[in-house]
């Protein structure tokens, strides 16, 4: 599972600790699983150079909150708790055992609530990632030839 992934489940999981989550876009678009729901997708949009030690980039995320379905109709999970969530922390959010510092670009949170049984959330983040450097070996003794006192 890739890093963002594991900093979105953190946070989802932050907003609504009562929701299973599913990651797997088979098992998703198969629907093999029992409301309620969160279904967890990011893509990564762009690289931007920051520096010659890092880099920045930017990822789009959906998440859709699948509603139960109690004596056949559909109740709603509000978008709330995450929308509070992240004004809470200024739409910045660092994943716990992920490590992973996302920016979240509060001009792009949208909310879809037009289909009967969820909620679509989607937005873009940012987050850096530093280049990694080659190992080179130090040199610790230098053979200095020619040198007079």
């Amino acid at each position: 599972m890739d890093r963002e992934l594991a900093v979105l489940i953190e946070l989802v999981n932050e907003a609504y600790p009562e929701l299973a989550i599913v990651v797997n876009v088979d098992d998703w678009m198969a629907q093999r699983f029992q409301p309620p729901i969160a279904f967890l997708l990011t893509q990564g949009v762009r690289e931007e150079g920051r520096s010659l030690t890092s880099y920045q980039v930017v990822s789009e995320a959906a998440i859709v909150l699948h509603y139960p379905k109690v004596a056949g109709v559909y109740q709603p999970l509000s978008a709330e708790p995450l929308r509070e969530l992240l004004r809470q922390r200024q739409f910045s959010y660092q994943g716990r055992t992920s490590g992973l510092s996302i920016e979240i670009d509060s001009s792009t949170l949208r909310i879809w609530r037009d289909k009967k049984d969820r909620t679509e959330i989607a937005f873009q983040f940012t987050y850096n990632v530093a280049v990694q450097r080659a190992a080179t070996d130090k040199i610790n003794e230098f053979d200095v030839e020619g040198v007079r006192s």
